[in-house]
This record gives C-alpha cells, sequence and structure tokens, in this order.
C-alpha cells in the first residue's frame, strides 16, 4: 500500500510539472502569436501605403507634373488651316 501510494503521489507530481510546463509554453506560443499579428498588420499597412505610392508614381498627372518641374515641356501651339487649297490639290493630283 505504501508503494502504491508514492506511485500515486509521483504520478500526480510528474503531471503537476508537466502542467505547468504545458501552461508556460502556451504562454510563450500565446506571446509569438500576438508577435506575428501585429507583423501582419504592420505589413498589410505598409502594402497599402507602397501600392498607393505606386499607383501614384505610375499615374499620368504625376508624369506631367514631374516633367513640367523638370522644364521638358512645351507650350503646343495651335495651328489652323486658313486655306485648304494645298489639300484639296494634293487630293486630286493622286487621282
Amino acid at each position: 500500500m505504501k508503494r502504491l501510494n508514492l506511485i500515486i503521489g509521483s504520478l500526480i507530481f510528474v503531471f503537476v510539472v508537466l502542467n505547468v510546463v504545458f501552461f508556460y509554453s502556451s504562454i510563450k506560443l500565446a506571446e509569438e502569436i500576438a508577435f506575428y499579428e501585429k507583423k501582419i498588420t504592420d505589413l498589410q499597412t505598409e502594402n497599402i501605403n507602397l501600392e498607393r505610392d505606386l499607383s501614384r508614381l505610375s499615374s499620368l498627372a504625376y508624369a506631367r507634373q514631374f516633367t513640367e518641374f523638370l522644364g521638358f515641356v512645351k507650350k503646343a501651339e495651335v495651328y489652323y488651316l486658313d486655306d485648304i487649297k494645298y489639300a484639296l490639290h494634293h487630293k486630286n493630283d493622286q487621282n
């Protein structure tokens, strides 16, 4: 009987120690999960910002603004054809 009590006591002690170890490891895993969830949220925010920047930088409005800043834009002059006889004359020559 004494031996049975010793075995049962030892088993209870081992189970308590294992329970403490599992509890501690579950706390550590929960901390890691929280860390990686925060990292995922940060990466998603950064991704949204980068997509917004890419969209802005690849837009034609940004290209126009940047070329004006660099001085590559020349104001277009409007040309009017007052006399279209040249176009008509050229058309008649091909017939």
